[in-house]
C-alpha cells in the first residue's frame, strides 16, 4: 500500500524534472552564440544554483548542451542540433530560407515562416528587413490560428470542415488574444480566400500591416505560410496585390522542395 502511495509523488517529481530540463534547454538556446553563465540560467529559470548546476551537468553529459570551461558558459550542444534536424518543420525551414531572404531583400520588411502546430501557428524562421519594425514575432513564438497574416493563411486555406472546427475551438482564445469575435474572423477568412492571400491591418499589433501567402507541398497540401510585417503605411494599399504576387512567385520557386 505504501508503494502505491508514493507512486503518484514519484511520477510528479519525474514530470517536474522533465519540465525543468526543457526550460533550461529553452533558456540556453535563447542565449545566442556567446552562451550563458550558470548564475544567469538559474535566475532565468527561478531555480537554485545547485539544482540548475546538477541539471545542466546532466544535459551536458548527454550532449544536449556544451560547456566552455574558459568562460564558464553553456551553449546548445550538437545532440540538440541533431534532434532538431529530425523535426519536419526544420526541413521546411531550410528549404524556405532562400525565399524568405529574397522577400525581405525586395520589400525591406521582416519576413516570417509559420507552420501549424495543433490549434496554434508556430513561427519557425524570421529574416529581418532593412526597415525598422517596432514589434517582431520571435522564432518559437505561438499564436492561436488566425492571429497574424501567416497564421491567417494556415486557417483560411484549409478544408472547410477542418476550418470550422478549429474556428469553433479557438473562438475564446482568439477573443482573449485580440478581442476579435468569430464573425469578424470569418470575414477575414473570406477576404483571404477571395484575394488569394492574407491581409491584416492592426489585427494583432496596432499600426502593423501584414501580408501572408500559403505554402503548399507538391501534392497541394498546405504546409505553412510566408508573411511580411511592416509599419502601417510603409506598404501602400495600391501595392498590396503586387507585393503578394511577388511573394507567391518567390514561394513557388521553393515549393518543389517541400515534402
Amino acid at each position: 500500500m505504501q508503494g502505491n502511495d508514493f507512486k503518484p509523488a514519484q511520477q510528479q517529481r519525474g514530470v517536474q524534472s522533465i519540465q525543468r530540463a526543457v526550460l533550461l534547454l529553452r533558456i540556453v538556446s535563447r542565449g545566442g552564440r556567446r552562451g550563458l553563465t550558470l548564475s544567469h540560467i538559474a535566475r532565468a529559470a527561478d531555480l537554485k544554483v545547485s539544482t540548475t548546476h546538477r541539471m545542466l551537468s546532466a544535459l551536458t553529459r548527454e550532449g544536449l548542451l556544451s560547456f566552455n570551461p574558459e568562460n564558464r558558459r553553456y551553449r546548445p550542444g550538437f545532440a540538440l542540433f541533431e534532434l532538431g534536424r529530425c523535426a519536419d518543420q526544420f526541413l521546411i525551414r531550410d528549404s524556405c530560407r532562400p525565399a524568405l531572404e529574397r522577400i525581405a531583400g525586395k520589400t525591406g520588411d521582416t519576413t516570417y515562416l509559420v507552420v501549424r502546430e495543433g490549434y496554434d501557428s508556430l513561427c519557425i524562421d524570421r529574416v529581418e528587413g532593412s526597415a525598422p519594425l517596432r514589434v517582431m514575432l520571435d522564432v518559437g513564438a505561438r499564436r492561436p490560428l488566425g492571429m497574424g497574416a501567416g497564421s491567417l493563411c494556415l486557417f483560411a486555406f484549409m478544408a472547410d470542415e477542418a476550418m470550422n472546427g478549429l474556428l469553433q475551438y479557438n473562438a475564446d482564445r482568439i477573443r482573449a488574444y485580440s478581442g476579435m469575435e468569430t464573425a469578424a474572423m470569418q470575414q477575414l477568412i473570406e477576404q483571404c480566400r477571395r484575394k488569394g492571400y492574407a491581409l491584416t491591418e492592426g489585427v494583432v499589433d496596432h499600426g502593423v500591416t501584414g501580408i501572408g501567402v500559403p505554402l503548399y507541398d507538391p501534392r497541394g497540401r498546405i504546409r505553412g505560410a510566408v508573411s511580411v510585417a511592416a509599419i502601417a503605411g510603409r506598404i501602400e494599399q495600391s501595392r498590396y496585390d503586387a507585393v503578394a504576387a511577388m511573394m507567391k512567385q518567390e514561394v513557388a520557386k521553393i515549393q518543389p522542395a517541400i515534402d
